[in-house]
């Protein structure tokens, strides 16, 4: 069975969403492709780094390294294991749920207003939307095409050698004709029911996460019944109602970590932690790592003194 997502795809809820979270650009949302010329960011992401419902321009390609995590995409959840692929479309709402912190995804992100610029391309620009987006559905010579694209991108764009920009192009115009060719259509059932009930759920959630809310008074403000709500969310997102919870107040301490000079403990009040050894166990479970040492690393890795805990 396919399970519905509502779109959350607007410029405005996005932005409202973003300015009820208080976070920082970056801290649940994807940042944009940076400008180097071909319009591309690439990195490897783990089970830790995890973000709410979100879409922007750019058409976002990942590839399962090790473990599984759960991707929702405008209409269903995806299972992204190791060696699988899955395309999010240019304008796709999508999240990813919070897994292992040892899993790890390779994300490619590119702009396809700059590879389909040329009045030749610009009918194909939408090219990567409308497909079967998991590479479960696809053959096995067109996975190992993609893959191989993606895998040469990476090299390319981290060695930077003379032409690396030419290679990443080309790539990925190769990728786009691949997909063009030989990625099958997306079948959208018949029989799938549209409704409003999850969005409303995760606008509670973004408005209240802070709060000692729980399941039952989210379904008492939005007058479902408990037990519907669990199953209709964990159906709909692939992760039970405590673990998004979990995971939105989460993203609010490792931004307050990485951004400010709050004590650890009133980081974990700030982010609607009951407790810091709630808050401690569910951040290192997370992050494999403790909250201090945590701000620690990242301060390191950008030069800045590490000297508060």
């Amino acid at each position: 069975m396919v399970v519905q997502f509502e779109k959350c795809d607007s410029r405005r809820e996005a932005a409202v969403l973003a300015k009820t979270m208080q976070l920082g650009s970056g801290s649940i949302f994807e940042t944009a492709p940076e400008n180097s010329g071909v319009g591309i960011r690439l990195t490897r992401a783990n089970g830790a780094q995890a973000f709410i419902y979100h879409w922007h321009d750019a058409v976002e390609i990942l590839y399962g390294l090790e473990g599984s995590t759960t991707v929702g995409v405008v209409d269903r959840p995806y299972t992204l294991s190791e060696g699988d692929i899955l395309i999010i479309g240019s304008g796709e709402s999508h999240c990813l749920f919070p897994a292992d912190y040892r899993a790890k995804r390779l994300v490619l992100m590119f702009e396809p207003a700059r590879l389909f610029g040329s009045a030749d391309f610009w009918e194909d620009r939408s090219c990567f939307s409308g497909i079967e987006r998991h590479s479960s559905g696809w053959d096995a010579k067109t996975r190992q095409k993609i893959y191989q694209a993606c895998m040469t991108i990476e090299q390319e764009y981290n060695r930077r050698l003379p032409g690396w920009q030419q290679q990443v192009v080309g790539q990925l115009m190769l990728m786009a004709s691949d997909v063009i060719r030989e990625v099958p259509k997306a079948s959208v059932p018949a029989d799938v029911q549209m409704d409003d009930g999850l969005r409303r759920v995760l606008g509670y959630l973004s408005e209240h996460f802070l709060e000692p809310v729980t399941l039952k008074d989210c379904a008492a403000a939005l007058g479902f019944n408990p037990s519907y709500l669990s199953g209709m969310f964990s159906l709909r997102t692939g992760a039970p109602f405590h673990r998004y919870l979990l995971n939105l107040r989460l993203k609010k301490a490792e931004w307050l970590l990485v951004s400010g000079e709050m004590p650890v403990s009133e980081v974990a009040l700030q982010s609607g932690f009951s407790s810091d050894k709630t808050f401690y166990r569910v951040f290192r479970e997370q992050y494999g790592l403790s909250p201090g040492d945590y701000r620690k690393k990242q301060r390191r890795m950008s030069g800045e003194p590490t000297t508060i805990v």
